[in-house]
């Protein structure tokens, strides 16, 4: 039997330094460890795309085509991009142009062009093609595919909602232009769909009228290793209580200050002394607690430990006391499931989700693993009460009760084979493993 051909289109790959990494990542692995044959197609980084430091092994037996874009206006933006002020500028018209104009159009769309001879050519040499979002960018090089070779089987796979994500600012025309121009490429020509949630399940297949399977983020750990950590007592915390958040804040999305108002009005009430309890905050894009430590009443407790290396911040992990997630309650956000909730998982260490909802899909598996407890931006009192009792050694300890059988579900190595039996049921004619 032949070997089953796939083609991964996604912008995220090594050297990028982002959780949207993992997932393509680890299904090249496994799908090539597998006897699949897979090819990678990405783009050459630029200088937004910083940090570019994820140590990831090189993958024995995995082709992957990494395309340059963007010509000589792309190089000149990126050496003024080297620039602390020039990128704030940046981000401010960029914000400015979103919320005025209704125009907020990605710079990565030029590797669409910069990439369709290579894609037309992967076209004819792969029984399948894997597309993940995002950039938009990733489907329209699929949606290319598809054209050039129509027996090619597409399987458009979403860690974000495209036309329907409820972060960024954009205007109501923004929103209609990208829905048009995700179904006229998703809706269109996709043969499926995958996410990572079984609420975005419900958006896209309600979208596209399309067939979606569910396929969650999950961690890549080693599976002893993780029942290791998970057997590990919690113990109360000796000195300073450590809460630990690793990754990009979004004003008004992923906030952190009901916790930080959780902490100065205990302190207040003199509940607590101010240097019992730090919130360090590490990551690139951590601007907002920046802003925030500004504040005196939030300055005790904020240290903005800026970007580490992803060894580093698996450490602090490790180390914390609590890991903070941070994600918004708006009804839009009901059914994001970002990849960090199982990066902490693995780490071993209780989760403290502020700005969910217990019955958002964030909520539900903390639940269902044992791992964390959730407390909506409005929660407040109960906030302080669980943070009190913790300090005492009770409260979120006493809540973290792991369930080895339902984390080990979110084992990447397991999840990316169970979609490699899906992909081989969809090309049955070209292979079967």
């Amino acid at each position: 039997m032949s070997p089953l051909r796939i083609a991964i289109v996604t912008y995220n790959w090594p050297p990028r330094n982002a959780i949207g990494t993992h997932r393509p990542y680890a299904w090249a692995r496994y799908w090539s460890e597998a006897g699949a044959v897979v090819t990678v197609l990405t783009s050459v980084k630029q200088v937004f795309d910083e940090p570019l430091d994820m140590p990831l092994p090189y993958l024995d037996g995995v082709g992957v085509v990494s395309i340059s874009y963007g010509g000589v206006r792309s190089g000149l933006i990126n050496r003024l991009l080297k620039f602390q002020r020039a990128r704030n500028l940046a981000k401010k018209v960029k914000s400015w142009l979103a919320r005025s104009v209704g125009t907020n159009r990605d710079p990565r769309l030029a590797w669409r062009a910069a990439a369709r001879d290579t894609a037309i050519r992967l076209a004819t040499e792969c029984d399948v093609v894997v597309s993940t979002y995002g950039p938009s960018a990733s489907h329209l090089i699929a949606s290319d595919m598809k054209k050039a070779n129509p027996s090619l089987h597409w399987v458009a796979d979403y860690r974000d909602l495209w036309s329907q994500k409820h972060l960024g600012e954009v205007t109501e025309r923004s929103r209609n232009e990208s829905r048009e121009t995700e179904l006229a490429a998703v809706g269109r020509y996709a043969d499926s769909l995958t996410a990572v949630s079984n609420d975005m399940v419900q958006q896209l297949g309600d979208l596209t009228s399309k067939p979606v399977r569910m396929f969650p983020n999950g961690f890549d750990i080693d599976e002893d290793l993780v029942r290791k950590r998970l057997r590990e007592p919690i113990r109360q915390p000796i000195g300073t209580l450590r809460i630990v958040y690793t990754g990009m804040i979004y004003k008004g999305h992923r906030d952190p200050v009901p916790l930080l108002d959780a902490l100065a009005s205990l302190a207040a009430k003199g509940k607590l002394a101010p240097e019992s309890v730090t919130v360090d905050f590490y990551g690139a894009r951590v601007d907002v607690a920046r802003e925030l430590s500004q504040n005196p009443k939030y300055a005790p407790f904020i240290r903005v430990m800026g970007h580490v290396s992803r060894q580093q911040a698996l450490d602090a992990q490790r180390n914390a006391w609590l890991l903070l997630l941070l994600e918004s309650s708006e009804t839009e956000a009901r059914g994001v499931l970002t990849g960090k909730i199982f990066e902490y998982i693995a780490a071993g260490r209780p989760i403290l989700c502020v700005g969910s909802r217990p019955d958002f899909e964030i909520g539900r598996v903390l639940s269902q693993t044992g791992t964390g407890t959730v407390f909506a931006k409005n929660e407040q009192v109960r906030l302080e009460g669980a943070i009190s009792e913790t300090l005492s050694g009770r409260g979120l300890y006493d809540s973290y009760r792991p369930n080895f059988q339902q984390v080990l579900r979110f084992s990447r190595k397991r999840i990316s084979f169970e979609f490699l039996e899906m992909l081989e049921g969809t090309s049955t004619k070209n292979l079967q493993i």
